[in-house]
């Protein structure tokens, strides 16, 4: 399942934190029951509950349910560890970091974003990533005030994505240099 297929407004906006916000969020709390009950089908197989378990992680975070958003991300971690799908751990482990993020537990976000930045440069399985993880470390370095660095960050996955990523993406990482920007010139 893909956030195309959930049938209700998943759409969210960049606060002036970096953080998403639902555009309707009574919709994005019936689009994670939606997701929740396709969880019942005792047909699914692995790869579909990972997948459900990953968004509802994801969706749960932005809503701001940080601990039912670790445990399904840890799900989803440990259902594509077990049939080896790499690439749905790693986004799933960034998803994760940043669920530690929102809960000010830098130690355990930053670990990790150094862990996801280190595979994402150095193991070729991983590279086409790099871009998330420089604009997802630069969100992390944000919330904590580490500005500059932030901006490194956000600047390196503009210069990823301005080649052949979506317009969409370009634009959160122009509107995530803009806001560094002000907060360095304040």
């Amino acid at each position: 399942m893909n956030i195309s297929d959930i049938p209700h407004d998943m759409t969210f906006k960049f606060g002036p934190n970096l953080r998403e916000i639902p555009l309707n969020k009574m919709d994005m709390l019936h689009g994670m029951m939606y997701l929740q009950k396709q969880l019942d089908d005792k047909t699914l197989d692995d790869t579909e509950k990972g997948k459900l378990h990953g968004l509802l992680g994801y969706f749960l975070r932005v809503i701001g349910e940080l601990d039912e958003s670790k445990r399904h991300l840890n799900e989803a971690i440990a259902i594509f560890r077990d049939s080896g799908r790499k690439q749905s751990v790693f986004i799933n482990q960034l998803r994760l970091a940043n669920t530690y993020q929102w809960e000010t537990d830098y130690e355990t976000s930053n670990k990790m974003f150094a862990e996801l930045m280190d595979l994402a440069e150095n193991n070729p399985d991983y590279i086409e990533y790099r871009d998330f993880v420089y604009e997802h470390q630069g969100k992390n370095l944000f919330d904590q005030g580490e500005y500059e660095q932030a901006l490194d960050l956000f600047h390196k996955a503009l210069a990823l994505r301005s080649g052949n990523r979506n317009s969409e993406l370009i634009k959160t990482t122009e509107t995530a240099i803009e806001t560094c920007e002000k907060k360095l010139n304040k």
